[in-house]
């Protein structure tokens, strides 16, 4: 495995220093250009699939028979280098490997593509690297296929053009950052905007006028009263319960006008089986605003979420693939007793495979309490045992 290890870790760099962010020059482009090279040069076939705005997913797989169909999906953007320094200068100390995207998701992306080029190789030279002494030949029954997603973290529009061209396979494993434990399940998103109109007044007889922004305080406080409270109730094994944020207020022109317009943004999170959440924002914003006269309101979904829908994730334990990815991830780790599987509470690209017929987990390198920060970084060590376990994954399910 020491060809594999060192593998890992100078693709986990070389993805790293390519950036590939909202406001990198042709966003995804490079990186995705990097990634098909890599693959043919490993005699891997790969290509790029157009998924919006000239962006592009990437697509590789090692062909093999009928049988049952595994895809390796991780996502190339990231977020952008914000307040990390030296963010695209990737570096090792110690164990962590340090910079923008080496948790979510390069190290990821990384991992799956040297365990593709490590199968692909044992199944050209007709050995299964596992029992290399006994030189048993590698016989995949079904397709691996990589799949390098656009638009994670914007929106989600890249694992979308994927199942909308009708792209499927049978298991899906997404290799956001779970400390290498097998995920079953993660919630879904709702981001709603509260768009609130009154009527303008001057500001010394505001009996005159109808203040949004006042009218928007009493839905931010029956939101943490009635609603709150109300999730707190739903809750789900592996994920807590169901939650409602609010992330932005914002109204008025200036001190002395009353307020015309504001607006709410707002973070709902839903366990499985939590459904409808808009109705319930509506019917909080029309408990307080219903009747009142000079205002009117609009509760709408946001596109972040909309246009690719946030649902949440469940999985069975006792599926094919979960059942593969627990003992996949003992021996990974060395352990003789699978981990139990968690939860996870943000949303990933998982779900919308998953709502589309595909079999899915998460499961990846890395901490995402280090995401999207000034600490990001994954471990070393984490990244050589992906490497292990979505070998392993696929041998269970392909062999």
């Amino acid at each position: 495995m020491a060809t594999e290890r060192s593998d890992v870790v100078k693709l986990t760099k070389q993805l790293i220093t390519i950036e590939s962010h909202k406001l990198a020059d042709g966003r995804e482009a490079a990186i995705g250009r990097f990634l098909v090279d890599w693959f043919i040069e490993r005699g891997i076939k790969a290509k790029l699939q157009p998924a919006l705005d000239n962006r592009s997913n990437v697509i590789a797989w090692v062909p093999a028979g009928d049988g049952p169909s595994l895809m390796l999906c991780g996502h190339l953007d990231t977020v952008p280098a914000g307040d990390m320094t030296d963010a695209f200068t990737p570096r090792v100390e110690g164990d962590q490997l340090w910079g923008r995207g080496a948790c979510d998701m390069k190290g990821a992306v990384a991992a799956m593509c040297v365990a593709m080029a490590t199968l692909h190789r044992d199944k050209a030279l007709g050995l299964n690297s596992v029992r290399r002494r006994d030189e048993a030949s590698l016989r995949l029954a079904g397709d691996l296929v990589f799949v390098g997603t656009v638009d994670e973290e914007t929106g989600g529009l890249g694992v979308k053009a994927v199942v909308d061209s009708g792209f499927r396979t049978n298991y899906a494993v997404v290799g956001e950052p779970t400390s290498l434990r097998v995920a079953l399940a993660h919630k879904g998103a709702c981001f709603a905007r509260v768009i609130l109109t009154g009527r303008g007044a001057h500001g010394s007889c505001p009996e005159k006028g109808v203040s949004a922004v006042s009218y928007a305080a009493r839905i931010v406080h029956a939101i943490e009263e009635e609603l709150r409270p109300m999730l707190a109730a739903r809750t789900h094994s592996l994920l807590g319960s169901s939650t409602v944020s609010v992330g932005r207020v914002c109204g008025g022109t200036q001190p002395n006008i009353v307020a015309e317009r504001c607006e709410i943004d707002i973070d709902r999170r839903m366990v499985p089986g939590d459904v409808e959440p808009l109705r319930e924002l509506r019917e909080i914003v029309a408990g307080v605003c219903g009747g009142v006269a000079g205002l009117s309101f609009d509760v709408a979904e946001m596109p972040m979420t909309s246009v690719v829908p946030h649902t949440p994730l469940e999985t069975a334990e006792d599926s094919p693939l979960a059942q593969a990815a627990l003992a996949a991830s003992a021996l990974g780790n060395g352990s003789m007793e699978p981990a139990a599987p968690v939860g996870v509470t943000y949303w990933t690209d998982g779900s919308h495979l998953a709502d589309h017929g595909i079999e899915t987990i998460v499961l990846g390198p890395g901490d995402i309490a280090n995401a999207h920060g000034p600490r990001d970084r994954v471990s070393v060590k984490e990244l050589e045992a992906a490497v292990r376990i979505y070998t392993a994954i696929a041998r269970s399910l392909l062999g």
